[in-house]
């Protein structure tokens, strides 16, 4: 009788430290894919592809963007924010000129970013498969349920061409796309790297012969953390 007590104390001391160290390992992914500290350097080839029905024709351009992580302050919500300068080469990266600000937090529900004032989830903690959350929630209007992101796979190996990780998360956002309209976009983050790939589609074919809309293709080539 003792002897079926103490297995039995055994096994459910075995469940609870196996159901504690899984709850562990669940809370912790997140950050770990969206890495911030002040000095770090991250550049990119960014290609885009521009359709016309009006003109008729079809554009395709490439540049290079360096991005830089310059600082950091505490916001108005009280979360430590990260401000990134973006700056565009057009000469295959001869020189380079200003091209975007925004700001990025790590808080303990995700990543939000605040771009020409106004701010959105791009990750949702903790990550996990299938997870799906709406980006736009603070912006409380009918757009906040208009656009859907959701996790497609998580620690997966990804390869752009130019870097690799082993761990990476894949994130989908579906907007209204038909068999007229594909308005979609797909991002990739790998871990201890950030932001890997980002491919984002806006397109009409309500005439199959004229598409007009664009492509947006981003990815990483060099990271200094």
């Amino acid at each position: 009788m003792i002897r079926m007590l103490l297995i039995s104390l055994l096994l459910c001391m075995s469940v609870i430290i196996s159901c504690k160290k899984s709850t562990e390992d669940y809370k912790a992914k997140g950050p770990e894919y969206f890495p911030l500290r002040v000095g770090a350097e991250r550049q990119y080839i960014y290609d885009s592809i521009h359709y016309s029905r009006l003109l008729n024709n079809t554009r395709s351009f490439r540049f290079w963007i360096k991005e830089f992580v310059k600082d950091s302050f505490i916001d108005q919500t009280g979360n430590l924010t990260y401000r990134f300068e973006q700056f565009i080469s057009k000469d295959s990266g001869k020189s380079y000129i200003f091209y975007d600000l925004y700001t990025a937090a790590v808080t303990s529900s995700g990543v939000q970013r605040v771009e020409e004032n106004r701010r959105n989830t791009v990750m949702s903690f903790p990550v996990r498969n299938l997870k799906l959350w709406y980006p736009y929630d603070f912006w409380n209007d009918s757009f906040s349920t208009y656009i859907k992101y959701q996790y497609t796979a998580v620690d997966q190996p990804f390869d752009n061409g130019y870097i690799s990780n082993p761990e990476s998360v894949f994130i989908k956002q579906q907007y209204d796309s038909s068999f007229i309209f594909l308005r979609e976009s797909r991002e990739v983050y790998g871990k201890n790297q950030g932001m890997l790939y980002r491919k984002k589609k806006d397109i009409d074919f309500q005439d199959l012969q004229k598409p007009d809309g664009y492509e947006l293709t981003w990815q990483l080539i060099r990271y200094f953390p």
